[in-house]
């Protein structure tokens, strides 16, 4: 089923929104200003151009077909709620795909609205083990494709196993920082930065005993 002019529009604003984009951030994603990003948004993309269609589908998470009306765009459904009840643990992820989940834990955020997963991690900080009932912790994150400079996420690169690192962008070169005083900053230049895939933003820790 083809998409109208109206319904793009509309796809283009709920997306921003759900993502927590600014017109200023969105524009800076697709190489254009704010007061372009807000055209969009008006239903002014027919004579967008090819590059800039492929930026705002990357940007938002979307097939470029639905920006050009051809593919019917369905979205992810939340529960009743506006939250599902359990969150998936995984041990590890492997480019974007998550799967073979470990456990599943309460959801410690109920009333924020979204998708969330956690990853499984070691705790080696010797002060705070004896405070736990195990030396692992749950990180969990929401589930977003963008995030803002600064934001710690789980991002892959070139579909290896997943990180968790402090997400920077500077026009084509993309910067990922340990979290930690430890390691070394990697820095993706020019088509590397095309390899970068973020899978969520975190969003807290919690305890296994805790759940």
């Amino acid at each position: 089923m083809n998409q109208t002019v109206t319904e793009v529009k509309d796809i283009i604003k709920n997306r921003r929104l759900q993502l927590g984009l600014s017109y200023s951030e969105l524009g800076k994603m697709c190489g254009v200003d704010k007061t372009t990003a807000w055209k969009w948004e008006l239903g002014k993309i027919e004579n967008m151009k090819r590059d800039k269609m492929v930026l705002l589908s990357k940007a938002l998470d979307i097939s470029p077909l639905v920006l050009l009306g051809i593919e019917e765009y369905v979205p992810n459904h939340p529960s009743k709620s506006g939250n599902d009840d359990k969150i998936p643990v995984y041990q590890e992820i492997v480019g974007n795909q998550l799967k073979q989940a470990i456990a599943n834990i309460d959801n410690p955020y109920p009333h924020e609205k979204g998708e969330f997963f956690a990853l499984s991690l070691e705790v080696k900080d010797e002060q705070l083990t004896p405070l736990l009932s195990t030396n692992e912790v749950y990180a969990i994150f929401k589930k977003q494709s963008v995030a803002e400079n600064g934001a710690v996420v789980a991002v892959t690169i070139a579909n290896e196993k997943a990180m968790i690192k402090k997400f920077y962008k500077f026009d084509d070169v993309v910067v990922l920082r340990p979290t930690t005083e430890k390691g070394e900053p990697m820095t993706m230049v020019g088509e590397q930065v095309n390899e970068v895939c973020i899978l969520g933003k975190l969003v807290g820790m919690v305890s296994p005993f805790m759940n």
